[in-house]
């Protein structure tokens, strides 16, 4: 399933937080978004999955709008792996994740065997089998994440839309979070921060500066020095390794000088 968005507009609290923003993620690929804090990316994915209504522009799935499927229907297609994921009542880790299997059930419909094994499956690929009785409130930041992540897993859907996915994860579930959703063969759309990831696991890029889109393109070509000093703001080498794998080494302008000699 493709994501395409057009001419998005929104603002909020009288300051323009997207201006004429769009992107489009070809089906099957991983398209990341990246920018600085405040550049409008986790904006631009709420608008996409429905939770803000931008004041212009139009979002699309297969070139059919979005607006045009209930929220129900929306659900079937797109699952959501957001930053903050906060629960007024207490829930156990199953029962987080039965919410994922909700959108495709009837009013009132119980879960069943299906669901249930659906969710051992998808606890299991975050790594948190055996987690099913804890109340979610008691996991940890990075541990939260992956049960939220699993709950995206079991919804099913051939869209995953995340916001910073591994915010809040020690580097060996960031790797193993971004190769399973690689690995899952679906559209993925995601907010990425860091740049050394979205190089890795990502077959393009979407750059965001102030609520505008500034380069787009595949890492290689799109993740140059220049590039980095303006939008970022930051000295770097770009370079590929014996491994053939893409990597940005900062250059700390202090660090630099103090080795170069200079005062």
């Amino acid at each position: 399933m493709e994501i395409t968005a057009k001419g998005l507009e929104v603002s909020l609290g009288g300051a323009s937080i997207l201006k004429g923003a769009g992107l489009r993620v070809p089906a099957g690929q991983t398209v990341g978004v990246i920018g600085p804090n405040g550049s409008g990316k986790s904006t631009l994915l709420r608008c996409i999955y429905r939770a803000l209504k931008p004041s212009g522009g139009a979002v699309f799935l297969d070139g059919r709008p979005i607006e045009w499927d209930s929220v129900r229907q929306s659900a079937q297609k797109m699952a959501v792996v957001a930053q903050h994921n906060a629960y007024s009542f207490s829930f156990t880790v199953r029962e987080i994740v039965l919410m994922g299997r909700s959108p495709h059930k009837r009013a009132l419909e119980r879960d069943g065997p299906e669901d249930y094994r659906i969710v051992a499956e998808s606890l299991a690929a975050v790594g948190l089998e055996g987690f099913e009785n804890r109340q979610f409130s008691t996991l940890s930041g990075g541990e939260q994440q992956r049960a939220v992540l699993a709950r995206a897993l079991a919804q099913q859907t051939p869209c995953l839309i995340l916001d910073e996915p591994t915010n809040h994860l020690d580097i060996q579930y960031q790797l193993q979070m971004m190769e399973l959703v690689r690995g899952l063969g679906r559209t993925v759309l995601a907010a990425v921060h860091d740049l050394n990831i979205a190089a890795l696991y990502c077959d393009a890029l979407v750059a965001l500066k102030d609520g505008e889109v500034v380069g787009s393109g595949p890492p290689r070509s799109l993740l140059t020095p220049g590039f980095l000093r303006s939008v970022y703001g930051v000295e770097a080498k770009v370079v590929t390794d014996g491994d053939g794998f893409l990597r940005i080494l900062y250059q700390p302008g202090a660090l630099r000088a103090k080795k170069s000699g200079a005062p």
